[in-house]
């Protein structure tokens, strides 16, 4: 799926929270002096846009938290992705899906592969 939005075949957006996952990750694996590389490489992404956690953002995921028990990383994904006016919500996580497909349509990786 990367592959497909640097080659511009998909655009893409995250949460700048997952600039936040990313490094965390990265140091319980081990690969604390590898952070800022990696999330160099995230942000010079061709056609993916980080977008900021403003304030509306942030009031719609505690609402997520509240309304839909997403943890707040979730939320926070969740919020993105509806505020930016994303067509599709992207996750391996069927929990996660499944709270979110009330609210925007949900497709694993694998499928936005196939397509």
């Amino acid at each position: 799926m990367l592959e497909k939005i640097e080659r511009g075949e998909l655009g893409g957006i995250t949460s700048s929270v997952t600039e936040i996952e990313i490094a965390l990750d990265m140091e319980k694996t081990g690969n604390r002096e590898n952070i800022d590389r990696a999330l160099r490489l995230v942000e010079r992404m061709n056609n993916l846009t980080i977008c900021p956690l403003d304030s509306w953002t942030a009031r719609m995921a505690a609402k997520f938290v509240f309304d839909s028990h997403l943890t707040v990383h979730d939320a926070y994904h969740g919020a993105t992705a509806m505020v930016n006016g994303a067509g599709v919500f992207v996750t391996r996580d069927r929990t996660l899906g499944d709270r979110l497909k009330k609210m925007i349509k949900v497709l694993l990786p694998e499928a936005l592969q196939a397509s």
